[in-house]
């Protein structure tokens, strides 16, 4: 294996660990919030939630999309 594309691997994969440790932060926060706040408090978290989880489908098709490249590349 090339070392440019051993280096890319290894960027993918910080990339994911994050998106992972963030999508746990996400389901931990969520967990606990159902009862503790007011309705529009609520509707505001839920609204947060959804950002931040299409944030983190963005970042996975971003990775998706580069390990497609790397496979291909190294053909």
């Amino acid at each position: 294996m090339r070392p440019e594309t051993r280096t890319e691997l290894g960027k993918q994969g910080v990339e994911i660990a994050s998106v992972r440790g963030t999508l746990q932060a996400l389901a931990e926060s969520a967990s606990g919030f159902a009862f503790s706040m007011g309705v529009e408090t609520r509707r505001d978290h839920v609204k947060y939630l959804q950002k931040r989880i299409s944030d983190m489908e963005e970042k996975l098709a971003d990775v998706q999309h580069k390990l497609n490249e790397i496979e291909w590349g190294e053909k």
